[in-house]
């Protein structure tokens, strides 16, 4: 693994948490708190992550248009008032 792998992966680590607890009922915070606009963003990188390291495409899709969903609802509330 190179450098810039190793720079890729380390601002999704705290992802790694959060995939393997979202289901535990507990856990329903993460969903209420963090704002859909760094939730969207975070999405797209972990996207360009997927990208990177040549996961399959349907996956990488997957992941973008779910950071884009959360983009356009960020949008959609702040600008609907």
């Amino acid at each position: 693994m190179s450098t810039i792998d190793v720079l890729i992966l380390i601002p999704l680590i705290p992802l790694g948490p959060v995939l393997i607890t979202w289901w535990l009922p507990w856990e329903r915070w993460l969903f209420e708190e963090v704002p859909e606009k760094i939730l969207g963003l975070y999405l797209l990188y972990a996207a360009f992550a997927a990208w990177h390291f040549k996961w399959a495409s349907w996956i990488v899709f997957l992941i973008g248009a779910f950071g884009v969903g959360c983009c356009v609802a960020a949008l959609v509330k702040k600008y609907a008032n």
